[in-house]
């Protein structure tokens, strides 16, 4: 038993539940899952599990675990991408019709959506990323741009829209090094909603429920659309 701390130890003198780890050693830990994530290694909802926990890790040990699968160093994986550049971007183009992706998937550095008439809805729970820093670029004439993300992980949306606002559920700040998504939208007639979900065994009705809202709200969007054009015309017809 140690005196100093209550414990029990080990035959060297460490208590036999493991040495505290300290804040920078959890911060070393986070910046090497932010990392992986960027090399492609961890998709975004495995990145966000494992941060959680090892924010809240007391042991060293605890810490270990979550980059046991991980290489120590990424600098050379990093360096190979890195002399690729940029690398093309991801196009989508449609008259009619936009994007939708869930489930295991790669996002490119860039990728674009063009279209008339589609939104994008995309689902980055269990995304690989190509790089720590990704791009959603939609242009359209008439859809909104819904993303879904899990915690941890950093986004920022710009861009234009005559009708349509932006809603972006922030939460809480990622810490440095967080992977990034930068949605820029740019339609006449669409939104911007980005929302946090969970792990997948906490993904239950409310999310299904944003999904069915936000798909309530593009509808309506279109409704008024139609309808603006509509008194367009009238007035048009009797000047």
């Amino acid at each position: 038993m140690d005196p100093a701390t209550g414990e029990d130890a080990t035959a060297g003198g460490e208590p036999a539940a493991g040495i505290r780890a300290s804040d920078a050693e959890r911060e070393a830990t986070l910046e090497r899952l932010s990392a992986a994530t960027g090399d492609g290694r961890l998709t975004l909802e495995e990145f966000s599990q494992r941060m959680d926990r090892a924010t809240t890790a007391r042991t060293r040990a605890e810490l270990d675990r979550l980059v046991v699968d991980l290489p120590k160093s990424t600098g050379a994986a990093g360096g190979a991408v890195a002399g690729r550049g940029p690398g093309r971007p991801s196009w989508h183009i449609s008259p009619i019709g936009g994007l939708r992706v869930s489930g295991p998937w790669r996002m490119e550095r860039s990728v674009i959506v063009v279209t008339l008439i589609g939104g994008a809805d995309l689902d980055l729970s269990q995304a690989q990323l190509a790089a720590p820093e990704v791009t959603l670029t939609k242009v359209s004439l008439l859809g909104g741009v819904s993303v879904a993300v899990p915690p941890g992980i950093r986004v920022d949306a710009s861009g234009f829209s005559l009708i349509g606002g932006t809603s972006v559920d922030a939460g809480p700040e990622p810490g440095p090094g967080a992977p990034t998504v930068h949605v820029r939208a740019f339609s006449l007639l669409g939104g911007t909603r980005i929302y946090r979900e969970g792990p997948a065994s906490q993904r239950e009705g409310p999310a299904e429920a944003s999904r069915m809202d936000w798909r309530s709200r593009r509808r309506a969007d279109r409704s008024e659309w139609r309808a603006q054009r509509r008194a367009g015309r009238r007035s048009r017809r009797y000047r």
